[in-house]
């Protein structure tokens, strides 16, 4: 697996615990520091995931994350210097597909890792060059999503959860299943999250507009129709 760390929390690799760990476990790691990479380069990386080590850096790598605006092609787990619900708020909003602090076991983190990856593939698999509902356009290679035209702009889970419904149009989708095709396994279930994006996905897709594409079944989860 190749790995790309992208650091604010060190001056070298060697001062990198995550790069240090991944290494001499035989992956393919590759170690920068966020004020040496561009926003165009970063969109240029193609690594199987790329972790964001966050620490006292004049330079924060969330707003560096903030560029990609959804459209890269690969997860992105942000490593905390302290895990805390802030912090955890505010990676998810910069693009961050799942969030753990520095002291992480490394087996942990190497199954969160390998969960990623295979779920990122397979909400990608199999999809055609372009997904169509009534004036909705989804194009899964550069991921970026249309409704009229209009270019609407998605953070990653907003986007995999739109991707879901899509496939799934005029199927109710469970609140369940969602959680377990778009967050995987290890989200804690009893929470409001779908609601919460969905919420989110609404404002962005339907807002405005004459003719709303979301909506609720009552006691059961949501359906794109």
């Amino acid at each position: 697996m190749e790995v790309h760390i992208l650091s604010a929390g060190g001056e070298s690799q060697e001062s990198s615990r995550l790069y240090q760990q991944l290494n001499k476990a035989g992956y393919d790691v590759r170690w920068f520091r966020n004020k040496e990479v561009t926003k165009e380069e970063l969109l240029k990386q193609r690594p199987d995931i790329m972790l964001v080590e966050k620490g006292p850096s004049e330079v924060d790598a969330m707003e560096l994350l903030k560029a990609h605006e959804g459209v890269l092609s690969f997860p992105v787990v942000t490593v905390l210097l302290e895990r805390n619900t802030e912090q955890l708020i505010a990676a998810f909003a910069a693009g961050a597909s799942d969030v753990v602090d520095g002291s992480v076991p490394l087996e942990e983190l190497v199954v969160r890792m390998e969960h990623l990856v295979r779920l990122f593939m397979r909400m990608n698999d199999g999809l055609p060059s372009e997904i169509i509902f009534e004036d909705l356009r989804i194009e899964p290679k550069s991921r970026r999503v249309f409704r009229e035209g209009e270019l609407i702009k998605l953070t990653p889970k907003e986007y995999d959860l739109l991707v879901y419904l899509a496939k799934h149009a005029n199927t109710v989708c469970h609140r369940d299943a969602i959680l377990q095709e778009v967050w995987g396994y290890d989200f804690a279930t009893g929470t409001n999250v779908v609601d919460v994006y969905v919420r989110h996905l609404r404002k962005k897709i339907d807002r405005g507009r004459a003719r709303k594409i979301i909506h609720t079944v009552r006691g059961t989860g949501y359906m794109m129709h």
